[in-house]
């Protein structure tokens, strides 16, 4: 088999180009992947836990807390303890936070444009769908347009 026809190693590569894109574009911000996403869910809704960020974007709960440690001693996330369940700390981004989460989004999404522009719009559609049938099978996990549910 030709390297061209296996589509792991193409995945593989598209993977790691697409990475390295994306984080030369928000390295000025100081932030990992993990943390963009991070950035990305609590600016569209404040408040979640770090099992709901864990299981939304299909990392482990232990790299979201690393991820909300770092973010939080960087003053760019607070947590508070949830009134009704003092065990649970809900994440919300800071005035700070809420600027960084918008200028490493707008490079995330430039990067993704530079990565994925080079497909058509109907391409890239085509694309997420059968990744997206192919991430389900693999994970149990429902895709959503902004997150992950079991």
């Amino acid at each position: 088999m030709e390297l061209t026809d296996n589509i792991l190693w193409l995945l593989k590569q598209a993977f790691y180009f697409s990475l390295t894109t994306v984080n030369e574009a928000v390295s000025e911000h100081g932030v990992s992947t993990a943390q963009i996403g991070v950035l990305r869910q609590l600016a569209g809704e404040p408040g979640l836990s770090g099992a709901e960020l864990a299981r939304r974007l299909l990392i482990s709960p232990q790299g979201v807390q690393l991820a909300l440690t770092a973010l939080e001693k960087r003053g760019l996330v607070r947590r508070t303890q949830d009134p009704a369940h003092g065990r649970i700390l809900r994440a919300s981004l800071t005035a700070k936070g809420r600027k960084v989460a918008t200028a490493v989004v707008g490079d995330a999404i430039a990067a993704h444009d530079k990565v994925f522009g080079v497909l058509t719009d109907k391409e890239q559609a085509t694309l997420r769908e059968l990744l997206g049938r192919v991430v389900e099978q693999g994970t149990g996990h429902k895709l959503y347009a902004d997150h992950v549910d079991n």
